[in-house]
């Protein structure tokens, strides 16, 4: 995707029970803009094999699909709970989400997504908050 270069920066808290686990990665990308749309696309490694990221959002809703050794497209939307499926080498699941919290800031050359949502799985949710931080660089 051609644009403009960007840092992307993901935390990530995920709490389910008494346990939590903490996530942070960074990944150098790429960020343009479409109407009301905004993207990002990056790639990162897994132990799987390499992953094609590309998130899309607005005031409104968010979206990440993955493409690569996992296929994955999350839509979160506040208030709403979604499905979403994920495919693996081990095989096919469905999702559901319920968004809780959905924030977009954007200044010039930095934009700051935070989300807080649930993913049902049960009797006890895995509770997960992310933010996202993006520096813009300049043409990629």
């Amino acid at each position: 995707m051609a644009g403009t270069s960007c840092k992307i920066s993901l935390c990530s808290r995920q709490r389910m029970g008494g346990d939590q686990e903490i996530s942070e990665e960074s990944y150098l990308g790429s960020f343009i803009e479409r109407g009301d749309k905004k993207y990002l696309s990056y790639k990162r490694t897994t132990e799987d094999g390499v992953v094609d990221c590309l998130i899309s959002f607005n005031r409104k809703e968010f979206t990440l699909t993955q493409k690569g050794s996992l296929s994955s497209k999350i839509e979160l939307k506040p208030g709403q709970k979604t499905i979403n499926k994920y495919s693996t080498s081990v095989g096919n699941l469905s999702i559901e989400i319920f968004t809780r919290r959905y924030e977009l800031i954007e200044q010039k050359d930095d934009i700051r997504i935070g989300i807080e949502y649930d993913i049902i799985t049960g009797v006890d949710s895995i509770q997960t908050t992310m933010d996202i931080k993006v520096k813009i660089k300049g043409e990629a």
